[in-house]
């Protein structure tokens, strides 16, 4: 920081932390972000709280993936007052690399003996944005919708069920180190041309963090290094940026959607899989019920982790992105590993 930054009466929000860590890395020393989802909450269905409707009202700039992860949003940034900028990211595709919703399926690797696909591989399930034949098959078992929010913490998969339908688009984008980096990049330019008291601070900011993710990104190459053929299995596909980034091989999900519990077919299905196709780890994921994957591993020799997309247990911050991407390089090299 060269001391010469002043403080800034600029308002900026953001929808998501690891979008606020990245700004407020930005921001070092010119103001403080305001961040709206917090830790224990679900970025598909919270409810704003009065405090995050003013911070709205007030906000200059915002940052947000885009209606179909933050749907909650969508609505009151409709009402905004006209000088607000909204900055959807879902909306810049020449800024980051998006990645197709894609199909884990458990049948896959079975398709060819068995020449048929089961109905909750088909793909108008992603086209939907939710699994409908699970939903089936889980009432059929007695299982239930887990729209709980509060009882499930940070989660921040409900925006499966439309989240993944804007043309047929990921969008865990942020889990891209690389698209990460252009964010910064275009936080640092829509920074400087609201505020060009403090543009030089922005940029400078800028520069450090673009260096500082160029080394994350080679220490977790680094980190992952020959495990590119070791299969593992996901709560649901939340990770497919940060597997294609490091070549990673997910080899199926507990759920296609996690608003649905899965039912007694597809764990029994799971088990199998577990069993006879060399799957060396299975994630659990913090906001989601831990005996699901207790189940499952049951009577195999798979080992158990578990991966966070949003950093439930880590302090919000500038650090915040960092140490979520560290973290997950750790418990994939941790459980992947011999």
């Amino acid at each position: 920081m060269t001391g010469l930054a002043s403080a800034s009466d600029l308002n900026v929000v953001t929808s998501i932390r690891p979008l606020h860590s990245l700004v407020a890395n930005v921001t070092d020393g010119v103001l403080t972000p305001t961040n709206i989802v917090p830790a224990n909450a679900s970025p598909h269905h919270y409810s704003l709280k009065p405090s995050d409707a003013q911070a709205l009202q007030n906000a200059d700039i915002i940052f947000w993936v885009g209606d179909n992860l933050e749907s909650f949003l969508a609505k009151s940034i409709t009402s905004l007052p006209q000088t607000a900028k909204v900055i959807a990211l879902q909306d810049h595709q020449d800024h980051f690399h998006f990645l197709p919703t894609r199909e884990v399926s458990l049948d896959d690797h079975r398709r060819d003996e068995h020449n048929h696909t089961e109905h909750e591989d088909h793909g108008h399930e992603h086209e939907h944005g939710h699994d409908d034949h699970d939903h089936k098959d889980d009432h059929a078992h007695g299982e239930e919708h887990s729209h709980d929010d509060e009882a499930h913490g940070n989660d921040d998969h409900g925006h499966e069920e439309q989240g993944h339908n804007h043309g047929n688009t990921d969008l865990h984008m942020w889990l891209d180190v690389e698209n990460a980096k252009h964010f910064v990049e275009l936080v640092a330019e829509e920074l400087s041309a609201a505020d060009a008291a403090n543009a030089v601070q922005y940029q400078e900011n800028a520069a450090k963090t673009l260096a500082q993710l160029d080394a994350l990104n080679a220490e977790i190459k680094a980190q992952l290094a020959g495990l590119e053929d070791k299969k593992f299995v996901t709560f649901h596909d939340a990770y497919q940026y940060f597997e294609t980034q490091y070549g990673l091989s997910n080899a199926g999900t507990v759920t296609l959607s996690p608003d649905v519990k899965p039912g007694a077919k597809r764990l029994t299905k799971l088990k199998a899989h577990l069993k006879e196709d060399q799957i060396s780890c299975i994630f659990a994921e913090p906001q989601f019920d831990a005996k699901l994957v207790d189940l499952a591993v049951e009577g195999t020799d798979v080992k158990q982790a578990v991966l966070d997309p949003l950093g439930a247990d880590l302090a919000d911050g500038a650090d915040l992105y960092f140490e979520l991407i560290r973290t997950m390089g750790n418990n994939f090299a941790d459980c992947l590993s011999e």
